[in-house]
């Protein structure tokens, strides 16, 4: 048999290459199962029968050049080569395979076909071709380049369609294919420029060897600019990556104490990714029961099989956590190693992913659904340690994750309330405090033993010192932090004495060792103690976490002295403050969060006063910053000798927190009255680092700060300006080496002095690797003033610029991510210098500022070209477009064609399109239509919905004569959108006094007995509600209902009224009563707001009772008249108003509604001392159907019911000095409460009649 021919031996490489690089034996095999270009026509016929006719055409036509050359070069290769014919099968098998996959998405069809199109008019007409050729070896060799170059194209056609992608990633990731076949079809022409006879084998052979590097090349480059963009992008969004925390976890991990939850059959369960039982799976326990650091255990654990995106919350940083701040954290950890997240990211809107919850969770989800993810473990540890609302939103976000088939989420946090009812129904759990007493033991076990040897105590103290910490484990009661305060405790001890009086009663539990700590710190000297007290304050109030640096040079800040201190001695913080304070990579934090609960706590004796603590720490920073280290004037010979003392070790916290903390005493007081100290001090500030060099205007409005110093609007001008420099958003383009064009939009000279500061420290510092000879060497003082990590990012608003590098070569390589790769071409612009992250931005910003596209055929319109529904379609069209310019174009035959606008502005809100409103909306105001809210709502644009917001104040101040429609709606809309951006902005409009609006008229149910007979009069809830336009939709009804389909909706209601509260201080208890009432009538009946409503003082028997009675105040004959007016109705008005006012309880409406919500929302009103004497029109609760029903509902009857609460009215009267509605004592109670027989048949149908009346009024009925 003749061995094979070379050109045959070449093309079997090529297939053997071909195959290699498809990685898939499957997909290979249904490759050579088409053999012949007459079943690819077969395929296309078929797929085509099944379409559009013209979709038909179009593709056909697209392929038919492809097909027709590619036969050519098969009957070419067939007859001068003769190859085996799954060599040829490699020829049509990807066609068909291609055209079949992408046949159902008409994205992927164009895709594929034109890049068909594309090879197909690049590759020769081989049969004319082969006929220039005596030499058939330089054919054979050339038939064999155009072999690969068509196996090129299929092999990456086919890696990108075999797998299933979405709409969002095939639009990021396929330009890149695109481009890289377009390398594909420049070899093709450049090898159809060879099909000549002078053409010698060296220059086929270089051609071979030159193909070759054009791919690897054109990869190379794309990966690298793709991996420089991503870390740009990287940089500019800062996610929190957690894999220091878990190596540090590890690291002091207990050796053996996960070795129970590795073994359990439920944790093995969730690991197994076909197992669909255990999807969600929920560690929880007490605190202190080891949970951080089994969650390190359980991501070590996941990492050996699959991807494993993981979370460590910290209280540390409570403040700056959010649910889109951790969803960031696992989008960019997913796409450290997945091309496609990467390419999607970086293609992605770049405010959108900074801002928007929604954004960056539809991201997550689209990447993790592709194939490209694979399976995928989230671990998410210390839940419960997310302020309340935050970890709602992140909750009812990682529950729209588990859509993703190979996905796996573990949480782990304490069993509060809010995350159990969610988690409840949804997870499998496993409860750490009862499963890890041996790990407990361990642990015991194993630091007794290290403390002994170190200490190298003798054997009779060893035995004694065993015998002492015997009981440890069992008084732990699953908490591993109660054993290591013990033994931290114990191991500061001095001699066996202190061990022995230390050890011999062990704490009861947690808050009892801490109380031993507190009293330790309180028998020590005055100045240890003050100095103690100041940093666990310090600790807790801190917005971040201080370094030791930072608070070893604030503890010496005198507010008394005009100089900034220098540090001589490092700080033992351990030993000032005992074990519940660490150092974690240079910084202070407490060991577990409930130390800051304990220690803040008013219930603890000698807690610390968290306002007091904030409030020292803003004196001190203030005091620091006007201690003249930052005066703009200050001598170069001056700025080095600060710098080398350690002065500036402050400067980045205080300079950065100072506003912060600031805001926080004004929140919190409501001015700066409180605090004459911080008030003097901003004076002094704003007099001594004022930039006079300040080019920008301060338009930035803050309620707290306005209301700062009210007759001294310079300083809130001041405060406003900085916070303004602070949020610009062009601050991440900021750098040191290009101050001078932003310095000067900063109010204060601190950004100039910063820059001087690190341009100094520069300058100090060595190079890396050769250090300067003694004396001129200043390395070593550096780094005991900031820390070993002294080189600083060059751009102030990075992270980095804080925390810095090791080493000079780490910090450049950073600095250089934050570079803008795409710059615009026109060298006029300024974006030719600082570019764009993307080059969609890019795109974006040519179009919309140096492309002027005009519409064609508008120019010459006239009104009588378009009937009104031609119009209606355009303007439609033209909204859904997005096309802003033609909408402009059309705008002056929009006049007084209010109908015709309307649908396209209902679009525009839903879309979330500010430009197109902004356009539309001047021929129809549409800002208070109920329709308007719910599509304005459903965009989750914040910037689109503050201006409606605005607009609606605008159409409606408080001062107006009418008030706005359907507020209501607006409100019940806004408090149940899942956006948090849109939540905050509503939740601003509310809380900012100085946005008015005329909103309601006064609710005619809260009148007292007065209001019979004068029932429109306002000022009676003016004194129960400031603000009440605005505000009092925040107990409506309508909003009850709303939030009752999600508890994270209620939980947030519920923090909107503490925050209320802080604005406009306590709330009557008559009007909390009040709203107990709307929450009883509305369909809501939720008993965690009930209970709320009763801790913030609600009367729970309103309007009943002598504590419900309302002052009786003049009414205006202005006000009734404009009321009457409005109405239209004269004095119908006020007997219908008359008619409206009811004295029915909270537990009488309860009892009428009939379902078990609403019998269980009953019994806890009477379990909370409701009085259930209160009926109306002869009709008690007790007989209504909701109270015949509750021994259906809840396996009790009424009577059963007020048998047992009968205690807890008999507290609640005792609560409110024995007083009554009517003075009956708790017999008469009883009595009055049961049913009675209406013996007067009209009687009782007047009683039902005024019932079904009253069911559709409200208490704050609209204008």
């Amino acid at each position: 048999m003749s061995a094979p021919h070379p050109s045959q031996q070449a093309f079997e490489a090529a297939k053997n290459a071909f195959k290699q690089s498809l990685k898939d034996e499957n997909l290979f095999g249904k490759l050579l199962a088409t053999t012949s270009v007459e079943q690819v026509y077969e395929a296309v016929q078929d797929i085509q029968a099944s379409a559009h006719v013209e979709r038909r055409l179009r593709h056909l036509g697209k392929i038919r050049t492809f097909i027709e050359k590619l036969t050519e070069y098969v009957s070419v290769v067939d007859t001068f080569v003769q190859v085996k014919p799954d060599i040829l099968a490699l020829i049509w098998g990807p066609i068909r395979l291609l055209v079949v996959w992408t046949s159902s998405i008409t994205k992927f069809a164009d895709a594929v076909t034109d890049a068909m199109e594309k090879i197909g008019d690049a590759l020769p007409h081989a049969l004319r071709s082969a006929n220039i050729f005596d030499d058939n070896d330089k054919l054979k060799a050339l038939l064999e380049l155009f072999y690969k170059d068509i196996l090129d194209f299929y092999i990456i056609a086919l890696k990108f369609f075999s797998l299933s992608r979405s709409d969002l990633v095939f639009e990021a990731v396929w330009p890149k294919q695109r481009n890289k076949i377009d390398v594909v079809v420049s070899n093709i022409k450049r090898h159809t420029t060879l099909m000549r006879s002078e053409v010698t084998m060296q220059h086929i052979s270089a051609e071979h060897e030159f193909r070759d590097k054009c791919l690897a090349h054109f990869d190379h480059e794309t990966d690298f600019q793709e991996l420089q963009r991503f870390q740009t992008l990287k940089i500019r969004v800062s996610p929190r990556i957690y894999d220091d925390r878990l190596d540090w976890l590890l690291n002091r991990s207990s050796k053996n104490s996960a070795e129970w939850l590795v073994a359990d059959n439920i944790f093995r369960g969730w690991l197994d990714i076909s197992n669909s039982a255990v999807r969600l799976l929920w560690l929880h326990g007490i605190p202190g029961a080891g949970k951080t650091f089994l969650s390190a255990a359980a991501i070590d654990e996941a990492k050996t099989r699959h991807r494993t995106l993981f979370v460590f919350v910290s209280h540390i940083y409570q403040n700056s956590t959010t649910a889109r701040s951790i969803l960031q954290s696992l989008l960019f950890q997913l796409a450290f190693d997945v091309k496609d997240a990467q390419s999607l990211l970086v293609e992605s809107n770049e405010r959108e992913l900074l801002g928007s919850t929604r954004h960056v969770l539809g991201l997550l989800r689209t990447l993790l659904g592709t194939p490209t993810a694979g399976p995928t473990y989230i671990i998410l540890d210390g839940l419960d340690e997310m302020e309340v609302v935050e970890r709602g939103i992140l909750l009812q976000q990682l529950t729209d994750l588990e859509s993703c088939p190979e996905l796996k989420i573990l949480i782990s946090s304490r069993r509060e309330d809010d995350i159990a009812s969610t988690l409840g129904a949804k997870a499998t759990e496993i409860r750490v405090d009862k499963r890890n007493s041996d790990s407990i033991q361990s642990y015991i076990n194993q630091r007794t033993q290290d403390w002994i040897r170190t200490a190298n105590f003798e054997q009779e103290i060893r035995n004694r010192v065993e015998r002492l910490l015997a009981p440890v484990a069992k008084n732990a009661n699953g908490m591993f932090l109660y054993a290591r305060i013990i033994l931290d405790n114990a191991e500061t001890c001095n001699g066996l004495e202190e061990i022995e009086r230390e050890l011999r009663v062990l704490p009861v539990d947690l808050h009892d060792a801490y109380h031993r700590i507190l009293a330790r710190i309180g028998q020590s000297s005055s100045t240890l103690r003050h100095k103690a007290m100041l940093i666990l304050g310090w600790i807790g109030s801190s917005p971040i976490p201080m370094t030791r640096h930072e608070m070893e040079q604030a503890l010496l800040v005198d507010s008394s002295s005009n100089a900034a201190p220098a540090v001589i001695a490092e700080v033992n913080f351990v030993h000032i403050c005992g074990p519940v304070i660490e150092v974690v990579d240079d910084s202070l934090q407490f060991v577990h969060f409930t130390v800051k609960e304990y220690i803040f706590s008013r219930e603890v004796s000698g807690f610390i006063d968290h306002a007091e603590a904030n409030h020292s720490l803003t004196k001190t920073l203030l005091s620091y910053l006007c201690s003249g280290a930052f005066d703009a004037a200050l001598p170069d010979e001056k700025l080095q000798e600060n710098i080398l003392a350690g002065i500036y070790r402050l400067h980045w916290y205080a300079t950065s927190q100072w506003v912060v903390l600031v805001r926080r005493c004004v929140e919190k007081s409501k001015d700066l009255s409180a605090y004459p100290d911080l008030l003097e001090l901003l004076t002094h500030l704003v007099l001594e680092l004022r930039s006079h060099s300040f080019n920008g205007q301060v338009d930035f409005n803050d309620r707290v700060i306005r209301a700062m110093v009210p007759d001294r609007p310079e300083i809130s001008q001041f405060v406003c300006g900085i916070l303004q420099f602070r949020q610009d958003d062009r601050q991440a383009d900021w750098n040191y080496t290009n101050s001078c064009t932003w310095v000067g939009l900063d109010p204060s000279v601190m950004s100039f002095t910063s820059t001087r500061i690190y341009e100094r420290l520069e300058e100090l510092l060595c190079q890396e690797r050769k250090h300067r000879n003694p004396p001129n060497c200043f390395c070593a003082t550096l780094h005991r003033h900031y820390g070993t990590k002294i080189f600083k990012c060059s751009y102030p608003s990075c992270s980095l610029n804080r925390s810095g590098f090791l080493t000079r070569e780490g910090c450049k390589t950073h600095i250089g991510t934050h570079s803008r790769p795409w710059k615009c071409r026109d060298a006029r612009c300024l974006y030719a210098t600082i570019g764009f992250s993307s080059k969609r931005d890019l795109h974006n910003h040519w179009q919309k500022l140096h492309e002027s596209p005009q519409p064609a055929g508008l120019v010459n319109l006239t009104e009588h070209c378009f009937s009104r529904d031609e119009l209606k379609v355009l303007v439609f069209e033209l909204t859904k477009a997005g096309d802003v310019d033609g909408l402009r174009n059309i705008t002056p035959y929009l006049e007084r064609q209010r109908e015709v606008v309307w649908p396209a502005l209902l679009l525009a809100a839903k879309m979330g399109s500010l430009p197109i409103m902004e356009i539309l909306s001047q021929f129809f105001q549409i800002w208070d239509e109920p329709d308007f809210f719910g599509a304005l709502v459903k965009s989750e644009n914040p910037t689109l919905f503050r201006l409606s917001l605005d607009k609606l104040c605008e159409k409606y101040p408080s001062n107006g004569k009418y008030p706005v429609h359907n507020y209501g709606s607006l409100a019940a809309e806004a408090f149940s959108t899942s956006s948090p951006e849109l939540y905050a902005e509503w939740e601003d409009f509310l809380l900012d006094p100085a946005r008015q609006l005329n909103s309601t008229r006064a609710p005619a149910g809260l009148m007292s007995e007065t209001l019979d007979w004068d029932p429109l009069s306002f000022d009676e809830v003016q004194a129960l509600i400031p603000h009440f336009r605005k505000l009092s939709v925040v107990f409506s009804k309508g909003v009850f209902s709303a939030v009752k389909k999600d508890a994270l909706f209620e939980t947030r209601l519920i923090q909107t009224w503490h925050r209320l509260i802080e604005v406009v201080g306590p709330l009557d208890p008559r009007f909390l009563g009040w709203s107990l009432n709307m929450l009883a009538r509305s369909s809501s009946h939720s008993i965690t707001m009930a209970a709320e409503l009763l801790r913030l003082g609600a009367l729970i028997n309103f309007p009943r009772g002598w504590e419900g009675v309302i002052e009786e105040v003049q009414v205006s004959s202005e006000e009734s008249k404009c009321r009457q007016r409005y109405d239209g109705k004269g004095k119908g008005v006020a007997r219908r108003l008359v008619k409206r006012y009811k004295g029915i309880t909270a537990l009488h409406y309860a009892s009428r509604a009939t379902s078990e919500q609403a019998a269980q929302f009953a019994r806890f009103l009477l379990e909370q001392g409701a009085d259930p004497k209160y009926g109306w029109a002869d009709v008690t609760p007790a007989e209504e159907k909701g109270a015949i029903l509750m021994q259906k509902w809840l396996g009790e009857s009424w009577d059963e019911v007020l048998a047992r609460t009968k205690e807890a009215r008999q507290e609640r009267k005792r609560e409110q000095g024995g007083e009554s509605g009517n003075g009956l004592d708790e017999d008469e109670d009883e009595e009055s409460s049961k049913p009675k027989r209406h013996r007067n048949g009209r009687k009782r149908q007047k009683c039902e009649s005024d019932r079904e009346e009253d069911e559709d009024e409200q208490l704050f009925p609209p204008s």
